[in-house]
């Protein structure tokens, strides 16, 4: 990784790296179909109190895969070898210390919970820490059909309800945490019948094969993407491994020592293209840099930026963006506006 002393005026460096196993104010719970009209009105409700594109994502789906080949219902590569659930990926732990809310699926009782585990990255602690509690505090709820939703990686000392407890779909059991075998703050939610994980996106069992076509469970379409890209960070200096997952700020100081945006993604692709600019409060571009990816990357991120200039960084509103391309068919787009003063 590039060194911010290294670089005179402006900073630039392409980070890739594989992610360990896993899984402000809170949005209203329907926020997350908001988008799209309910296609299945007695399906599942999305387990997290947060919309999908906006504030949270989906960073990993069931595995369909054959022969040790990990692939989505859709047969794209969104997923893990052996992963039996769906992540729900927050931006970063300052979200994840406001509270994003962990809710049910649909109405049941809850069979078992386990609390107390601390929220700490697994690269911090290391995989034997977590040795028969992967799923970190988590809770269990069987539905009246039978089925059992999971909820993994919750946040310690945020579970709201009790074994034995009825809940109603829609209720805030937890919060979305760091706890368990995870390196970001997410959850991991799982759907079993008869023992067999589910996938909600096509109703299929894990490792059935990708493309099949069966009914959603969701009670929304959920829109796919072949690429997550999370929102944009903004900071002082260059990430480090170990704090990409903690939360940027929106006011830097004209007297900071460098302007750092950082972008973060879920499954790159080999080819990929990304472009990245910084632009000042009268709209001249400071820094530019424009990257292709040499390998497919479970997750990947890279930085530009700036070294604070004589005088220090003009004062008012500053934009960070980022283009990311696949092929021809796909492009996105998405910046940060962020103030100096």
């Amino acid at each position: 990784m590039a060194a911010l002393p290294g670089i005179s005026k402006s900073l630039a460096a392409l980070v890739i790296i594989p992610l360990a196993l896993s899984a402000c104010e809170q949005p209203d719970p329907a926020d997350a179909g908001a988008a799209n009209p309910a296609t299945n009105a007695n399906g599942l409700l999305f387990p997290a109190g947060c919309e999908l594109g906006k504030d949270c994502w989906i960073a990993r789906y069931v595995d369909h895969g054959q022969n040790g080949r990990a692939q989505d219902y859709l047969c794209g590569e969104q997923s893990q070898t052996g992963h039996k659930g769906t992540d729900i990926a927050i931006a970063d732990m300052g979200r994840m210390e406001a509270g994003v809310s962990v809710l049910a699926t649909a109405d049941g009782k809850v069979l078992r919970i386990r609390d107390g585990i601390r929220d700490i990255s697994v690269r911090r602690n290391g995989a034997a820490s977590n040795d028969g509690q992967e799923c970190g505090n988590g809770i269990m709820i069987e539905h009246s059909n039978g089925d059992r939703s999971q909820y993994c990686h919750v946040k310690n000392g945020s579970i709201r309800v009790a074994s034995g407890d009825s809940v109603k779909a829609g209720a805030k059991i937890a919060e979305i945490g760091l706890s368990g075998e995870t390196e970001f703050p997410h959850l991991h939610y799982t759907l079993y019948r008869d023992g067999d994980v589910i996938d909600p996106f096509d109703g299929s069992k894990m490792n059935d094969r990708c493309d099949a076509g069966g009914p959603l469970l969701w009670a929304n379409d959920l829109p796919y993407e072949a690429l997550t890209l999370f929102d944009l960070r903004v900071g002082t200096k260059a990430p480090s491994r170990e704090k990409i997952w903690q939360a940027g700020t929106k006011t830097l100081e004209s007297s900071s020592p460098a302007m750092v945006i950082t972008a973060r993604a879920m499954f790159t692709r080999n080819g990929d293209s990304w472009h990245m600019q910084i632009r000042n409060p009268k709209g001249k571009i400071a820094a530019d840099q424009k990257v292709i990816l040499d390998d497919d990357k479970q997750f990947y991120y890279h930085f530009i930026g700036i070294k604070r200039p004589a005088g220090g960084f003009m004062p008012g509103i500053w934009t960070g963006e980022l283009t990311a391309r696949r092929g021809d068919d796909t492009v996105k787009k998405i910046k940060v506006e962020f103030r100096t003063e």
